[in-house]
């Protein structure tokens, strides 16, 4: 059955500028062709035809580049973990908090408080990341990202009082919450229909991975009596910067944006990087090209607001239904579990890694 030319949308979560300007943004000639308006046709036929299978075998690269830009999502997930385990490591007790009976505590208004800071910048982060995503490309925006990252950092590792801290967790959330937009953008954008869902889904498994780093590290340094503790813990996470910007500089732009930008060459050459040589990226070129005119088409003059109007208000009714039901299950009350069983005397270890069994069933459910 044929495919009509809208069915060759691009990725959903593609970021757009909402209100263009048609006079800047104009389509090279090539673009209303019916050459290429052929070619199109015949690229989504084949696209859709396409099984998971196929993808892997066609897009190799497409797989590994999206799978690494994915690392961001581990960071992210890396970070918040750290302090629901902390609040039950003894030196940051000590350091951090007061006294109480035989031992040391947080105050549960500064528990709260360390524990939003982050999911506050982090939803900041991820709505403002759009714009220098649109401006610069996604790989570059990328890479600003994480070298702020290393830079905020240092705020939580010379940390050595409570609001202190906050600051460090606010600001590296705003940062790490672009992650969450940057990483399933690229892998809309550089794979196939074939595997895109699993690409973009692939991510909730980072943060499962990230969570669990996170409290292996402090299962390995909370015994420690001093400050190396904390700052240990704090002080891996550069780790992911050095590695991330270390690949991400060979990484190839996403194609799509490209296009946007009129730099057709260069987008047919990084489709060359993400694909094997069997792949006819002409046609996809062509299709890419007449999806770019036809969404162009289609969002001139719209603005964010239209998402509320009465046409779309049920499909973003949906979409916030969807992601909402992760927070609902349960996980960020989970994050303070190590903390809840220490408060139990159960030893801290064990606390640590039965928080992280309790977490991790959550999220896979």
């Amino acid at each position: 059955m044929e495919k009509s030319e809208d069915d060759s949308a691009a990725p959903q979560t593609q970021i757009h500028d909402l209100t263009p300007n048609t006079t800047s943004r104009s389509l090279p000639d090539i673009g209303v062709s019916k050459e290429v308006r052929a070619d199109a046709h015949i690229a989504t036929e084949i696209e859709h035809s396409m099984t998971f299978r196929d993808g892997l075998r066609l897009y190799p690269a497409a797989v590994g580049w999206s799978a690494f830009f994915s690392l961001g999502i581990i960071m992210t997930a890396f970070d918040p973990q750290l302090l629901g385990s902390l609040y039950a490591t003894p030196a940051f007790q000590r350091d951090f908090g007061y006294k109480y009976k035989d031992g040391y505590i947080i105050s549960a208004p500064w528990q709260t408080a360390l524990g939003m800071g982050n999911p506050i910048g982090q939803v900041i982060g991820a709505l403002a990341v759009g714009y220098p995503m649109e401006w610069y490309g996604r790989k570059w925006t990328y890479m600003g990202c994480v070298a702020t990252t290393a830079a905020f950092i240092f705020v939580q590792f010379f940390a050595r009082s409570l609001p202190v801290l906050l600051v460090g967790e606010l600001l590296g959330g705003l940062v790490l919450g672009t992650y969450t937009t940057i990483a399933p953008t690229y892998a809309s954008e550089v794979c196939p229909i074939a595997l895109r869902g699993h690409l973009t889904s692939y991510i909730n498994l980072c943060f499962v991975m990230g969570q669990l780093l996170a409290n292996g590290v402090i299962a390995g340094t909370s015994q420690l009596d001093n400050h190396w503790a904390y700052s240990a813990p704090f002080a891996i996470q550069w780790l992911w910067p050095i590695i991330i910007m270390a690949g991400t500089i060979f990484a190839p732009e996403s194609p799509w944006w490209l296009i946007r930008k009129d730099r057709l060459e260069d987008a047919e050459k990084a489709l060359d990087r993400l694909s094997s040589k069997t792949v006819n990226n002409k046609l996809v070129l062509a299709m890419m090209i007449e999806t770019d005119r036809l969404e162009l088409e289609m969002e001139t003059g719209t603005t964010y607001w239209d998402v509320f109007n009465k046409a779309n208000i049920r499909r973003t009714e949906i979409a916030i239904a969807v992601f909402v039901t992760q927070v609902f299950s349960g996980i960020y009350l989970v994050g303070y579990a190590a903390y809840f069983f220490q408060r139990k005397s159960h030893r801290l270890v064990v606390c640590i890694y039965v928080s992280r069994l309790h977490a991790w069933k959550v999220e896979v459910a």
